[in-house]
C-alpha cells in the first residue's frame, strides 16, 4: 500500500476501515474533484486490484462512488495537474493537490499508477485495447500508457496468460463469486496440456452466472485461442458474453458452439460482432447441430466475405440448411479472396442440398487449399460434384465424405469422365467415404480404375459399405481391386455380395497394399451353403505370407460355428494386430478355440469379442490363455 499525498493518519485508518480488510489497497491520493462550474472539493482516490474508489476527505470517511477498471472508456489529461477518467456512466475530472512541480502531486504519477494497476490484470495486452480513448497532451506525456514504457515481463504474467487474475477481475465485474476450482483447473490442467481452447463442458456443473465470468475472462487473454461449448444449454447472459468477447477480442481464433439449440437470430448477432471487431482473429467457426436454417447462413455470409485473414475451418453440419442458404454462403466464400488460400476444412453434412448449388460448385472449382470436405447425407447429385472437385480440389483434398448421396444418372447414360479423372489425378486423397450411395456399376468401375491409375497418392482408406453392390458389384471388385495399389484400408461391409464374396476375397489377397479390411454384416443373410467357401477364402487370405493384413473387422455376421476354422487359423497368423469378431455368437466352443490360438499367436494386440454368447467358462479359458500371451493389450 502506498500513500502519495497528504492523508492524515486518522483519514488513512478510516479509509482502510470502510473498505474492509479483504480489500487490498494499491495506492491512495488526496485529489480535488471538479464539481459544478469551477468549484472543486477534496476527495480520496483509491486504486484497488480491480476497482477505483472515490471517498470523502473527512473522518469518518464514506464511499461516494466506485467503478470497475473495465468501466473506464477514456482517460484525458491536457495539463500535468489535471486529468479526467471517463466511465460508462459519467466523467470524473480531477485536479491534483499541491503545485505541478511536486512529484507526488503530478497527474502523470496518478495515471501511471492507474495504468500499472490495469496491467497487473492484463499484462500481455496493450492498454489502448482496454481503454479505447486515451488523450494525453502534450504528446511526450503519452508514454504513460505506452507499451515501451511498461513492457510485460513473461515471468510475471502467470499461468495461461494470467487467466486467474482476469477471471477474478470478471467475477467482480459481473458480481459473481470467485471459484477457486476454476482457477485451479485452468492453471494446472490446461497449462500442463498446453490446451489453448477453453471448453465450457469442463465447468458445466457450475451456475450459469459462473460461466458468464469464465467466458468474459477470454476478452483480453492472449493464451487461449478458442472457446468450445457442445451439447449443453447456455443462458442468454452467457451467450451475450460470448458475442461481446467475439466483438472485442483480437486473439480468439476458434469458436466451437455445437448442439446448443442456437437459432438464426443468434447468427445475426454473431455476424454483427465479427463485423464490428476492427481486427477479428476468428479463423474457425463450428456451429454444427444448431438449426440456424437459411436465415442464419445468410447472416453468416456477411462476416465470411469480410474476414480479412480468411477462415480455416467452417463446420455447419446438420444445421437445417437448404441450397438457398448454402449458395449464399458459398458466394461469400468465393468473394473473399483470402479464403481460397486459407479454408482447409468445410463440413456441410446433414443439410438438404438437393436443389441447384451452383455457387458451391463454383467455389469448389476454383483453386483452393481444402483438405477436408464433408457433404454426407446432403442429397447432392454426385456426378455434378466431381467436375468441380477435379478443377479445384485435386491438389490438397485429403478427406472426402460424400456418403449417403446418389447418382441421378439414368440407365444407359454414362458417368461423366470427370468422375474417373478426379481419382486418377488427386494428389493427396487419404480418406474416401462413398458408402450408402447405391453406386452404379459403371461408377464403381470408374472409381477403381481411376485409383488404379493414380501414381501420386498412397495409404488410402476407401469405404464402399452399404452400396448394395450384389453379384454384379462383386464381379467389378474381383476384376479391379487387385490393381488398386493406393489402397491401405478397404470397407466393403453390408453389400449383399453373397457367394461372390469368396472370389472377391481372393482378389483382395493379391493386393499387398491393403492392411485393413472391414467385412461387417457381409455374411448376414447369406445362404448356409455359401458360407463355407467364403470362410475358406478368408482363411486363405490371412494365411498368405505376401498379404500382411494388420486389421480385420468381421463383426455382426452371426457366423456361430462357421467362425471356428477361421479362429483356428489365427494361431499361425503373423500379421494381424487388431481383430473384431463381435456379434458372431461363437459360444464357449469358439472361445476355447480362441484361447488355444492365443497361446500360439504373438502378434495380436487387440480383440473385440462382445455379443458372442460366451459364458464364464469360455472367458475362463481365454483368461488362462492370456496368462501365457504377452502381446495382447
Amino acid at each position: 500500500m502506498s500513500t502519495r499525498s497528504q492523508l492524515t493518519k486518522d483519514l488513512n485508518e478510516s479509509v482502510k476501515s470502510i473498505l474492509g480488510r479483504h480489500t487490498k489497497i494499491l495506492v491512495k491520493y488526496m485529489v480535488k474533484l471538479e464539481t459544478k462550474g469551477d468549484k472543486t472539493e477534496n476527495r480520496v482516490l483509491v486504486f484497488t486490484p480491480v476497482r477505483v474508489y472515490l471517498l470523502s476527505a473527512k473522518v469518518p470517511t464514506k464511499i461516494e462512488c466506485h467503478f470497475h477498471y473495465l468501466d473506464i472508456v477514456g482517460v484525458e489529461s491536457k495539463k500535468s495537474t489535471h486529468f479526467s477518467i471517463v466511465t460508462n456512466d459519467r466523467p470524473y475530472s480531477f485536479v491534483t493537490t499541491g503545485d505541478a512541480g511536486n512529484f507526488s502531486s503530478n497527474a502523470d504519477v496518478i495515471l501511471t499508477d492507474l495504468a500499472s494497476a490495469i496491467k497487473q490484470i492484463f499484462p500481455t495486452v496493450p492498454l489502448k485495447y482496454i481503454i479505447r480513448k486515451i488523450d494525453i497532451q502534450p504528446p511526450e506525456r503519452e508514454t504513460i500508457f505506452s507499451e515501451e514504457f511498461r513492457p510485460s515481463d513473461p515471468r510475471n504474467v502467470g499461468p495461461c496468460g494470467g487467466f486467474s487474475a482476469q477471471y477474478a477481475c470478471m467475477c467482480d465485474f459481473h458480481g459473481v463469486p470467485y471459484r477457486e476450482e476454476v482457477a485451479w483447473d485452468v492453471d494446472t490442467i490446461y497449462l500442463s496440456h498446453d490446451t489453448r481452447v477453453l471448453n465450457l463442458r469442463d465447468f458445466d456443473h457450475l451456475e450459469p452466472k459462473d460461466l458468464m465470468a469464465i467466458v468474459s475472462a477470454l476478452e483480453y487473454n492472449t493464451f487461449f485461442r478458442g472457446l468450445k461449448a457442445a451439447h449443453m444449454r447456455l443462458s442468454h447472459e452467457t451467450l451475450e458474453r460470448i458475442l461481446h468477447v467475439l466483438k472485442r477480442s483480437m486473439w480468439l481464433e476458434e469458436l466451437h458452439l455445437e448442439a446448443l439449440g442456437l437459432r438464426w437470430d443468434f447468427l445475426n448477432k454473431l455476424s454483427i460482432s465479427v463485423i464490428t471487431n476492427s481486427n477479428p482473429a476468428i479463423r474457425t467457426i463450428d456451429l454444427s447441430h444448431n438449426i440456424i436454417e437459411d436465415k442464419g447462413a445468410i447472416h453468416l455470409a456477411g462476416p465470411i466475405a469480410k474476414v480479412s485473414k480468411g477462415l480455416c475451418k467452417l463446420a455447419l453440419a446438420h444445421c437445417g440448411l437448404t441450397s438457398k442458404g448454402v449458395n449464399q454462403m458459398s458466394h461469400s466464400l468465393t468473394l473473399n479472396q483470402s479464403i481460397s488460400n486459407s479454408l482447409t476444412y468445410l463440413d456441410l453434412s446433414g443439410n438438404s442440398l438437393k436443389d441447384d448449388i451452383t455457387n458451391l460448385h463454383n467455389f469448389l472449382a476454383q483453386p483452393n487449399v481444402l483438405e477436408h470436405l464433408d457433404l454426407a447425407s446432403t442429397d447432392i447429385t454426385l456426378e455434378n460434384l466431381f467436375g468441380a472437385l477435379l478443377r479445384g480440389c485435386a491438389t490438397h483434398l485429403a478427406h472426402l465424405n460424400v456418403s449417403h448421396n446418389s447418382f441421378s444418372t439414368k440407365k444407359g447414360k454414362e458417368i461423366p469422365p470427370s468422375f474417373k479423372q478426379f481419382f486418377t489425378s488427386t494428389f493427396s486423397l487419404k480418406h474416401l467415404n462413398i458408402a450408402g450411395c447405391k453406386l452404379p456399376m459403371e461408377a464403381l468401375k470408374n472409381l477403381l480404375l481411376g485409383l488404379a491409375c493414380n501414381e501420386s497418392t498412397a495409404g488410402l482408406y476407401l469405404d464402399l459399405s452399404s452400396n448394395t453392390l450384389g453379384a454384379q458389384g462383386a464381379h467389378v471388385l474381383e476384376s479391379c481391386i487387385h490393381g488398386v495399389r493406393v489402397l491401405q484400408s478397404l470397407d466393403i461391409s453390408d453389400n449383399n455380395l453373397d457367394a461372390e464374396l469368396a472370389p472377391v476375397l481372393t482378389a483382395i489377397s493379391k493386393n499387398p497394399s491393403i492392411r485393413t479390411l472391414h467385412l461387417t454384416r457381409s455374411l448376414t443373410g447369406m445362404k448356409p451353403k455359401h458360407i463355407p467357401p467364403v470362410m475358406d477364402a478368408l482363411v486363405n487370405l490371412i494365411q498368405k505370407d505376401d498379404f500382411p493384413l494388420v486389421e480385420l473387422v468381421l463383426s455382426e455376421n452371426k457366423l456361430k460355428h462357421d467362425l471356428h476354422d477361421f479362429i483356428n487359423a489365427l494361431g499361425s497368423n503373423q500379421s494381424l494386430q487388431k481383430l473384431d469378431i463381435s456379434g458372431n455368437f461363437m459360444g464357449d466352443a469358439g472361445a476355447r478355440l480362441l484361447a488355444k490360438a492365443l497361446q500360439i499367436n504373438n502378434r495380436l494386440r487387440t480383440i473385440y469379442m462382445d455379443k458372442n454368447g460366451v459364458t464364464l467358462q469360455g472367458y475362463a479359458d481365454i483368461v488362462y490363455a492370456l496368462e501365457h500371451n504377452h502381446s495382447m493389450r
